[in-house]
């Protein structure tokens, strides 16, 4: 992990999930989401995370970590990354 800071991102701002995800681990590391260390698939499996959160008024939030950072995905797609 080389940075300390916090992302926030939108779900619905820029595609699936899994895809915001990755793009806000890689910005909380400074590094484009292809020079990521690991694939998001080593934390989580982004078919069933997008799934979740294609259906309208889904009720869920998820939790996991990745690369050193808590990822939370909140009930209406709020993505947050902070350092673990």
């Amino acid at each position: 992990m080389s940075s300390a800071r916090r992302v926030v991102a939108r779900e619905d701002v820029e595609g699936p999930v899994s895809a915001v995800v990755a793009a806000a681990v890689a910005e909380a590391e400074g590094v484009p989401p292809h020079e990521l260390g690991a694939t998001l698939y080593d934390a989580v499996d982004p078919d069933a995370l997008d799934a979740l959160y294609r259906r309208e008024g889904t009720a869920v939030s998820v939790s996991f970590t990745h690369l050193g950072y808590r990822v939370s995905v909140d009930r209406d797609g709020t993505v947050t990354v902070a350092p673990e």
